[in-house]
C-alpha cells in the first residue's frame, strides 16, 4: 500500500488511490491554456451587460466561478446589479458559443502525470468528475481539447452558481447519486478556494502547485495533502 503525507496535521483518510469519487478542478489542475479566448470571451459578455468595454483588471479569477467574475467585474465596474443580473444567464450562453466558435484558437497543454493519473483511478474502479468555475459548455470545450473529456462520468460545472462552495456541493449531489450516499469523496485542486470549498462539504482534498499559486501558499490552507505535481502521485501507485 501507498503511505500518504499529512500536511499541518492533516491527512487523508484513505491512500490516494482508494476513494470512490474524486472530483477534479480543471484549470491549472488538469490542463493550463495559454490562449485569451475565454478572457476575451469575458470581455465581450461584460460589455452586453454594461453597455461598455470592460476588462478583468482586478478581478480574481484564479478559483473564482465564471458567474462570479461577472458579477465582481460588473461590481467593480460599479454598474448597478438590475441592469446585469436579470442577463447574467443570458451572457453565459453567448460566452459558451464565442469559445465553441473560437475553439480552433485553444492552446491547450494537459498537465505533467494527468493521463496516468486518471487512467490509474479508472482501473481501479473510481468514479470521476469536475468541480470546476467553468460553466459547461466551456470547460466540456477545454476538456475536449485536451482529449480528457470521455474520462470523466460526470460533471459539476458552475452553471447556476456564483460561488465555489456551491459548485461543489452540487458536485458532490451528483457523485452521491452515482456512488451511493457512503461513497467516498477527495478533490484535487490547484486554488485556496479549492480546498476552502472542500472544506465547506466536509471532503478531503489534495491540492498540487500546477496552477497560479505556489506550494507554500497552498499549503497554508491546510490541505490533506499538498503536492508539486501530479507527477508525484505515480511513483505511489498502490
Amino acid at each position: 500500500m501507498n503511505m500518504t503525507t499529512a500536511t499541518h496535521g492533516y491527512a487523508l483518510k484513505k491512500t490516494w488511490d482508494a476513494y470512490d469519487v474524486y472530483l477534479f478542478d480543471i484549470d491549472g489542475t488538469l490542463l493550463n491554456c495559454t490562449d485569451a479566448v475565454h478572457y476575451f470571451a469575458f470581455c465581450a459578455a461584460l460589455e452586453s451587460l454594461s453597455g461598455r468595454a470592460l476588462n478583468l483588471d482586478g478581478v480574481t479569477t484564479h478559483g473564482n466561478t465564471d458567474a462570479g467574475i461577472l458579477r465582481d467585474a460588473l461590481k467593480l465596474a460599479k454598474v448597478s446589479e438590475e441592469q446585469w443580473r436579470p442577463r447574467i444567464g443570458e451572457a453565459q450562453a453567448a460566452m459558451c458559443r464565442f469559445v465553441e466558435e473560437r475553439r480552433g484558437d485553444l492552446c491547450i497543454a494537459v498537465l505533467p502525470g494527468v493521463t496516468a493519473i486518471l487512467d490509474h483511478l479508472r482501473a481501479r474502479g473510481a468514479a470521476l468528475g469536475v468541480a470546476t468555475g467553468n460553466i459547461a459548455g466551456i470547460g466540456q470545450v477545454k476538456l475536449a481539447h485536451g482529449a480528457l473529456l470521455d474520462y470523466f462520468d460526470f460533471g459539476g460545472y458552475s452553471d447556476g452558481y456564483e460561488f465555489r462552495h456551491e459548485v461543489f456541493k452540487g458536485a458532490l449531489e451528483k457523485a452521491r447519486a452515482l456512488a451511493g450516499a457512503e461513497a467516498s469523496v477527495c478533490v484535487i485542486g490547484d486554488t485556496p478556494e479549492d480546498i476552502r470549498a472542500a472544506r465547506t462539504n466536509g471532503l478531503d482534498v489534495i491540492a498540487v502547485a500546477t496552477g497560479t499559486f505556489s506550494f507554500e501558499e497552498l499549503e497554508a490552507e491546510r490541505p490533506d495533502w499538498c503536492l508539486r505535481s501530479l507527477e508525484e502521485l505515480i511513483a505511489k501507485k498502490a
